[in-house]
């Protein structure tokens, strides 16, 4: 697989936190989503280490990032809601809901991670230079 997705394709840089004008250094300081999050930074990412490629574009840039994330989150919901009625048989709508909730609060952290390393590789292309 990972030969299939060579350096300079944006599915390279999102999958491997890498930025995504050089894809040499990483655009997270962690490839876990959860320490990023809650342990090392808090959600800043500053710049690159390696191009110097600054991550916030423009002011209010990762607002757009909301629209990944939702798109995110309504796939994870309806993999949920498929995986719920495909292996259970009588559950109630209410433990539907809860579960596909607890799920979306459980991977808040992973869409965060992946909206903002997806919504950046629209913008910013690879480049050898």
């Amino acid at each position: 697989m990972r030969r299939l997705i060579k350096k300079g394709t944006k599915l390279y840089s999102v999958l491997n936190n890498l930025c995504p004008k050089c894809q040499s250094s990483k655009f997270w300081p962690e490839n876990n989503p959860f320490k990023n999050i809650f342990v090392k930074n808090g959600g800043d990412i500053g710049n690159c280490s390696n191009c110097q490629l600054k991550f916030e574009v423009e002011l209010g840039f990762w607002y757009g990032a909301m629209y990944v994330s939702y798109a995110i989150s309504v796939f994870i919901s309806i993999l949920s809601w498929v995986l719920i009625n495909t292996f259970t048989k009588d559950i109630s709508i209410l433990n539907e809901i809860l579960i596909i909730s607890c799920s979306l609060i459980f991977m808040s952290p992973v869409v965060y991670y992946f909206s903002r390393l997806i919504w950046i590789n629209i913008f910013i292309s690879f480049s050898e230079n």
